[in-house]
């Protein structure tokens, strides 16, 4: 099983979602171009070097209104706002000084969805554990990003969802079968 091209999950949401809009918005992949300086002055904001994987795709697509499946990015319409909120206002990390090599990009149910800036890894975190505890769901931001939009679209559209979920695992370097599990449900 592969992955989903960013083209092919656009192309799902669009189909799924358009229709929906301007009743229900934030739910499809939408082109725009966040500039460079807005990315360079977070960075710096945060302390961090994001990943190029990462830095590409929020550079790319308008994250500023954007949930694929259960993982919401943004629903404030500024994304790069939400990560230097998320990362300053929000203490995730429970105490003292956040990570120095961790960011949260996202938040789902129950999970909170982080980047290490150094390894580019995505972690998903039950903050009832920690973040000290939470295991990688993908090797990359690139292969998460396809991994939640091929579970979304894939899920109904076969029976094996068990598959499905083993598949997205594999594909995307996980160390967590469970996490994709629930998303192929």
């Amino acid at each position: 099983m592969k992955l989903l091209s960013i083209e092919k999950i656009q192309a799902g949401l669009d189909k799924e979602f358009f229709p929906l809009e301007p009743m229900l918005s934030g739910y499809r992949i939408i082109r725009k171009i966040l500039p460079e300086d807005k990315v360079a002055k977070t960075e710096a904001t945060l302390g961090v070097k994001f990943p190029n994987e990462f830095r590409t795709i929020i550079s790319e697509f308008d994250f500023g209104m954007l949930t694929i499946g259960p993982i919401v990015f943004c629903a404030k319409g500024d994304y790069i706002q939400e990560l230097i909120d998320l990362n300053t206002s929000v203490c995730w990390w429970r105490e003292g000084q956040r990570p120095e090599n961790m960011i949260m990009i996202g938040n789902s149910d129950p999970f909170t969805i982080l980047l290490d800036v150094n390894s580019g890894c995505v972690f998903a975190m039950d903050p009832e554990v920690g973040w000290e505890k939470s295991k990688i769901i993908a090797g990359n931001f690139l292969d998460f990003f396809r991994g939640i939009g091929t579970a979304m679209l894939m899920r109904n559209e076969i029976d094996d969802r068990r598959g499905l979920a083993q598949g997205i695992f594999e594909n995307v370097k996980s160390e967590d079968l469970e996490f994709w599990s629930q998303l192929a449900q």
